[in-house]
């Protein structure tokens, strides 16, 4: 006999897949087996020449494989992209303010940020920005403070939005002395973003806005340099690669949707011309648009399998965990399946990536 669980079962499930557990603690080499890339135009990446919106770096996973060589990318006349080991910060030059570094990045990349920027300019550093209090993507900031200390005598201002100082301040501890240590330098320029801020950096205009989903993480911050049109929105999109596992750990699956469509809208009314996700390639309002349509591609097959797929009880099992977490695979199963002719040639499909996001979308649909 095959039963089907109720939808209200999804509370049970729920805890059988983490999404923290494996999305954020990425610090070391990622191997993915297949390296196939959707359609596109590809070049050799340029420190001198400005990339055309829609252009993608050629061969990137050979490029990122060493975390001691930079990929480094010209965007607009100010901005440069510069990926280390599958990981990416966003660079501002300014002639009169310096260097903006749009998160420093891990303490194991951080060294090949540094080299990169010199590679840039030899302007100081003079802003540090934190996108969201996840360390992988800032736990540098520390080199970063000692790098200019050392040997700068202009002062480092560090930019975030009041959710990251707080969150940063949340994991602080006290050292015997009684005193606050944090594990990054704190914020000097904190700022609430919920209606936008807008910053004069030098001649650049930067803008930060808290997106209303808060699908990554609630403190995570969209800054837009709005001179060259670029946007940097860590974590939310993997350009020309399918997402990391489970949405690179998105803890509001259906506010990471929203925070797409905005992102999106805002890529359509020109607003924006490339996008930096943190990971992956430069991206385009053409990549947050497939990445919905993959998400709708997602639902509906997972809408397909929630009709057939078995629900089987067995006695012999001895808990009821593993019925949910069959009937749960054989799901996600099916979706990969059912995906592979759309979704097959591309980056990360044979990863087992796929079947986490299958996952964090029947949660969503079962339990809303």
């Amino acid at each position: 006999m095959q039963l089907k669980p109720l939808r209200s079962l999804a509370p049970l499930y729920l805890a059988l897949v983490s999404t923290g557990a494996m999305a954020h603690h990425h610090n070391q080499e990622i191997y993915f087996p297949d390296v196939g890339q959707a359609k596109a135009e590809y070049v050799s990446p340029s420190i001198t020449q400005s990339i055309q919106p829609g252009q993608k770096i050629d061969n990137l996973f050979e490029l990122q494989f060493d975390n001691e060589k930079a990929t480094i990318q010209k965007l607009g006349n100010n901005t440069y992209w510069v990926g280390v080991n599958y990981y990416n910060t966003t660079v501002v030059v300014d002639k009169k303010a310096g260097v903006m570094l749009i998160d420093p990045l891990g303490a194991d990349r951080v060294a090949t940020v540094l080299k990169a920027v010199k590679q840039i300019t030899n302007k100081p550093i003079t802003a540090m920005v934190y996108s969201h209090y996840h360390l992988d993507h800032v736990e540098g900031a520390s080199t970063i403070q000692d790098y200019v200390d050392k040997n700068q005598s202009e002062k480092l201002e560090i930019y975030a939005s009041q959710a990251v100082y707080d969150k940063i301040m949340h994991h602080t501890t006290k050292n015997d002395n009684g005193e606050i240590e944090a594990k990054i330098p704190l914020p000097t320029k904190v700022q609430q973003y919920k209606r936008g801020k807008t910053i004069k950096f030098g001649d650049q205009r930067v803008r930060f806005i808290a997106p209303k989903g808060h699908g990554h993480t609630p403190d995570n911050t969209m800054i837009w340099i709005q001179n060259d049109k670029v946007m940097h929105f860590a974590d939310m999109i993997n350009p020309d690669q399918l997402p990391f596992y489970n949405f690179a750990g998105a803890e509001n699956f259906h506010g990471y949707e929203e925070d797409l469509r905005f992102l999106l809208k805002k890529g359509e009314r020109g607003h924006w011309k490339y996008v930096n996700g943190g990971h992956g390639n430069i991206g385009s309002p053409e990549d947050v648009r497939k990445l919905l349509e993959y998400i709708e591609d997602l639902r509906t097959e997972v809408g397909k399998q929630l009709d057939i797929a078995p629900y089987q009880p067995q006695l012999a099992d001895g808990n009821h965990f593993i019925w949910v977490k069959r009937w749960q695979d054989s799901i996600s199963a099916g979706v990969r399946e059912a995906l592979e002719p759309k979704y097959g040639h591309m980056y990360g499909f044979n990863s087992g990536a796929v079947e986490t996001h299958a996952i964090k979308v029947l949660f969503d649909m079962t339990d809303h």
